[in-house]
C-alpha cells in the first residue's frame, strides 16, 4: 500500500473534526493524492463538511479528491481506512437518554447511551467485514474501551481505538512549570482509565517534584484556579486518586474516578472546582454550547468564499494520531503511538488477551506491535482496574450475546441503584423508545 489510499469518515458531519483530519491529511506529503469518502446520516451537514473540504484541499494545493454520501456500505466500498467518529443521534439523543435515567434516579445519567454506541460500532465493523475486509478501523468515538474490545471478539476487522486522554501529563508539566520539551510520560490502562506509571523530566523521575506541589502549592492552585473549562488533571480528585492508588491518574481518568466524587452538584463542586468538572450540569453545558459555537464557526468559514478556509485552518500538523497513524502504515514510517489495542502478550499482565488495553505501540508498514509494560502495582489492580474491568465486561457481553439479564446487571451494580424494581423500569422505559428499536432487538427476552 503505498501514495494515494481511499479513507472512509463516518460521522463527518461533524464539520470541526472532519475539516482538522482533512487539515492533516493537506500537510501529510506521504497522503497526498488520496480519496476521501464523508458518510452521514445528516445530509445538510454532510454537504457542508464536503464543500469546506474541498476547498481547503484546493487552498493547499493537495490534490485530495472527496465524495459524500449517506449510505454506509456505498461509504466502505474499496476503502483503506474507515474512521468511525459517529455518535448516534447526536447530543439530543444522548441527552435525552440522561434525563431518562436521572428521571429514574441516576444523576447525570447511567451511561445507557454507550450501549447504542457499541452496538453500532459492531454494525460498523460488521459490514466492513463484508465490504472491505482487509481496511484498518480506526475507532474515535466514544466508548472506545467497551467498543474496540466488542469490535475484535466479534470479528475479524483490525481495529485501533484513539483518544486525547494521554495528553494529560503535559497539563501535569505546565502546572509544575516544567519544559514539555524535556517531559517524557508512560500512561498504560483502559480508555479513559489510563495511570501514568512513569514520569521524567530531562530523564529523571519527576515524580517528587508533583509530591512537593501537593505539600506546598495544591490548595492555593484549588482556591485560584478558575479556569472556566478545566480539564482536571491536578483538581482534588486527581490527587484524592493518586493518594488511593500510588499513581497519577492521567486524562479522563481523574473525571470518571470512584461514584463519592459525583454524588451531586455540590461535591463535584468540592473535588473539581467551579464548574464541577466536565460531566456537571455547569461543565457539560458550557461543552455543548463551545461546540455549538464552533460548528456555527465553521458552518460561516464554509460559506465565506471571500476568506480562505485556511485561515479558520490553519495548515499545520494537530496533535491529532490519526493522520499519521495512516501515513505510517502506508509509507512504512514507524512511529511510537498511544492507542487501543488487544492486549495480545500479554501487553499489560493480569487481563486476557481479548480484552483492549490502551497502550504505547510501534506502527510501521508491517502493522501494530504494542509496547508490553511492567506488571501495574497490585493496589491499583485490586482497585482500580479489575473493578472496571468487570464494569466492561457486562456492557460487552450484554451486546455480544444479546442477554438482557447482563444488561440489568449492569444497573445493578450501580451503586445509586436502590431496587430492582427501579432498575427495571428504567429499562422497560428505555428500551420502549421507537428511537431505541436497535437495543430493543437486540435485548429482546
Amino acid at each position: 500500500m503505498a501514495g494515494g489510499v481511499k479513507i472512509t469518515l463516518i460521522g463527518a458531519g461533524s464539520a470541526m473534526f472532519a475539516a482538522g483530519i482533512v487539515r492533516d491529511l493537506c500537510v501529510t506529503e506521504g497522503l497526498h493524492g488520496s480519496h476521501v469518502t464523508l458518510m452521514d446520516v445528516d445530509e445538510q451537514r454532510l454537504n457542508m463538511t464536503h464543500r469546506m473540504a474541498t476547498r481547503l484541499s484546493d487552498e493547499l494545493d493537495a490534490g485530495m479528491s472527496f465524495s459524500k454520501t449517506t449510505d454506509r456500505v456505498e461509504a466502505l466500498r474499496g476503502a483503506d481506512f474507515v474512521i468511525n467518529a459517529a455518535q448516534v443521534g447526536g447530543h439530543d439523543w444522548t441527552e435525552y437518554q440522561r434525563e431518562l435515567a436521572e428521571k429514574h434516579g441516576y444523576y447525570r445519567g447511567a451511561k445507557l447511551h454507550y450501549f447504542g454506541q457499541a452496538a453500532f460500532f459492531l454494525d460498523v465493523a460488521r459490514d466492513i467485514e463484508r465490504t472491505c475486509p482487509d481496511a484498518w478501523l480506526i475507532q474515535t468515538a466514544n466508548p472506545v474501551f467497551e467498543g474496540c474490545t466488542l469490535m475484535t471478539r466479534a470479528t475479524n476487522v483490525k481495529v485501533i481505538g484513539l483518544c486525547h486522554g494521554h495528553y494529560g501529563y503535559l497539563e501535569i508539566a505546565e502546572v509544575l512549570g516544567l519544559d514539555p520539551k524535556h517531559v517524557t510520560a508512560k500512561m498504560p490502562g483502559f480508555n479513559h482509565w489510563i495511570w501514568m506509571t512513569e514520569f521524567k523530566y530531562k530523564g529523571q523521575d519527576a515524580y517528587p517534584l508533583i509530591k512537593e506541589w501537593v505539600r506546598t502549592k495544591s490548595f492555593n492552585y484549588w482556591d485560584h484556579d478558575d479556569r472556566p473549562f478545566n480539564a482536571n488533571q491536578m483538581r482534588a480528585a486527581a490527587i484524592h486518586q493518586y493518594g488511593l492508588y500510588g499513581l497519577m491518574p492521567i486524562g479522563d481518568t481523574p473525571r470518571l474516578g470512584g461514584w463519592w466524587y459525583h454524588t451531586d452538584l455540590e461535591t463535584k463542586l468540592d473535588w473539581y472546582g467551579p464548574t464541577g468538572g466536565f460531566d456537571s450540569e455547569i461543565g457539560w453545558g458550557q461543552y455543548l454550547e463551545r461546540m455549538s459555537q464552533r460548528a456555527e464557526a465553521v458552518e460561516r468559514a464554509a460559506l465565506d468564499e471571500s476568506k480562505p478556509i485556511s485561515d479558520t485552518f490553519e495548515p499545520t500538523h494537530s496533535r491529532e494520531q490519526i493522520v499519521p497513524i495512516i501515513d505510517s502504515i502506508v509509507n512504512d514510517n514507524a512511529a511510537t503511538y498511544q492507542v487501543n489495542i488487544p492486549n495480545k502478550g500479554p501487553i499489560i499482565q493480569g487481563f486476557p488477551e481479548n480484552l483492549v488495553v490502551e497502550c504505547e505501540a510501534v506502527i510501521d508498514g508491517s502493522g501494530v506491535s504494542g509496547i508490553e509494560v511492567p506488571p501495574l502495582p497490585p493496589k491499583l489492580m485490586a482497585g482500580a482496574m479489575i473493578p472496571r474491568w468487570r464494569e466492561a465486561e457486562q456492557m460487552i457481553e450484554a451486546i455480544r450475546l444479546g442477554d438482557p439479564d447482563l444488561l440489568l446487571l449492569f444497573l445493578l451494580e450501580d451503586h445509586r441503584t436502590q431496587n430492582l424494581d427501579q432498575a427495571e423500569t428504567l429499562i422497560r422505559e428505555w428500551l420502549a423508545d421507537p428511537r431505541n428499536k436497535s437495543m430493543a432487538d437486540i435485548f429482546r427476552d
